[in-house]
Formats: C-alpha cells, structure tokens, sequence
C-alpha cells in the first residue's frame, strides 16, 4: 500500500487527500450539533457586510468568492440578500437587482481571471502533455470554448474546472474574461432578481433560517466535494485522447 501510495500522481494524492479530509470534517459537525463549519460562520459575516455596505459589497465579495480556486465561497448570497432587501419603514426595497447583478457580474468576472493567471504562470497540477493536448483541443474546436466559458459563468457550476487550463494552454484572455463578464452578469442578476420575487420562499426551500441543521451543514459538504470532484476530473482528462476521437 505504501508502495502504491508513492507512485501516485501529486494530483491523485492531492484529491484522496482532500476527500478523507472532509470526509472526518462532515462527521465532526454531525456528531457535535453546535459546531458551526466555516462556511455557516462565513455566511453570518457576508449577511452583516451586505447590509454595511451595499453594492461595494456585492463587487468585493463577488470578486473574491470567484478568486478561491478549489474552495466554493458563497458569495451568491450577496446578491441574493440585496435584491431582496426591504426597509419596512420607508416601504421600499432598498437595491436594484438590475445594478447589483452587473457590479457582481463584473467582480466575479475579474475574480474567475485569477484562476486563469494561475493556470498561465505555470499550471502545477498540469503536465504538459496535458497543457498541450488542451492547446489544440482549443484550436481544433475555437468557436466551442467561447460557449462553454458562458455555460459555466451563467451556472453554478465551478469555473476553475476550464479556466486553470485555459491559462496553462496559453488562450486569449479576453476570450475568456468577455464569456465569463456576460454570464456572471446573467447569472448574479437572475440571483438578485431572485432575493426580489421570493427570498422568505427560497430561505424556507433551502432549509430555512437555521444554518445549523443537518441539511445545511451536509450541503456544505457535498458542494466542496462536487468541487474537487469536477477539477481533479479536468486534470485527469487526456485531451490529446478526446482530440483524436474527435
């Protein structure tokens, strides 16, 4: 076993790693009901940044939510607070969805590039007869990458899957940062819009206002395993392969 361990790829090594790690971590919080996770205790602090300071609030969280590579960062309930934000005294919601979907749309866009940047600087996890079978998977299909750039922005889907090797294969930076502007601008106002139509109903749909129940700590859990699943999945892939069966 030990042996085995020791011909591992960094990258496999990395992800079993990752996986045991909150594997102990979601029995932690499950056995003991008043652990609050990191994210719960993230999710508190975004709630009282938002009503600080506003649409500030929504670029600068929006950016650094989409600049942790690896890491799912809740940054969505920014825009989501905002567009649903209501001050009962005047009778009249606070923020326009319409303006806190683009500001967020532009932070998380400028985000999304830092994973780009790291994927162009050097791309660890890649070899390079991966970066280069990436390389002319891009070429062979140009008019494709565009599309799933904005695929991947206007869903929650984790960017970092194709943004890290976009940058190890060299690919144009606007190409990647117009798709991404566009669909985080989609997605984060469809978000705020969403706070405005029905944030008590989508609060009740996502296990209320109880963010230290079983549910809500078990889907903290299983977003950052989906994430860690979907990059080590792009890092394994032989692009070269689906090249040639393509």
């Amino acid at each position: 076993m030990r042996v085995y361990f020791r011909q591992m790829r960094f990258a496999d090594k990395i992800f079993l790693g990752s996986v045991a790690v909150l594997l102990i971590y979601w029995g932690i919080i499950l056995v003991i009901p008043d652990f609050l996770g990191p994210f719960q205790l993230m999710y508190s602090w975004l709630v009282d940044i938002t009503l600080l300071i506003g649409y500030p609030g929504a670029f600068v969280i929006s950016f650094l939510g989409n600049a942790t590579i690896l890491l799912p960062f809740p940054y969505v309930g920014v825009p989501f607070i905002l567009g649903g934000l209501w001050d009962s005294p005047l009778d009249v919601f606070v923020f326009n969805p319409w303006i806190v979907g683009l500001v967020a749309g532009v932070g998380a866009a400028l985000g999304e590039m830092i994973s780009y940047l790291v994927g162009y600087s050097g791309g660890a996890l890649i070899d390079e007869n991966q970066k280069n079978g990436f390389r002319d998977f891009v070429h062979k299909y140009p008019k494709a990458t565009p599309f799933v750039l904005w695929f991947l922005a206007v869903t929650p889907i984790p960017d970092d899957v194709l943004l890290v090797p976009l940058g190890a294969a060299k690919y144009s930076w606007w190409r990647v940062f117009v798709p991404q502007l566009i669909g985080k601008t989609m997605f984060l106002t469809a978000i705020a819009w969403a706070g405005r139509i029905g944030m008590d109903w989508i609060g009740l749909l996502l296990g209320g206002t109880d963010i230290n129940n079983a549910f809500t700590k078990s889907a903290e859990v299983i977003g950052l395993l989906l994430v860690i699943l979907a990059i080590y999945l792009m890092v394994k892939t032989d692009w070269s392969k689906m090249l040639q069966s393509g």
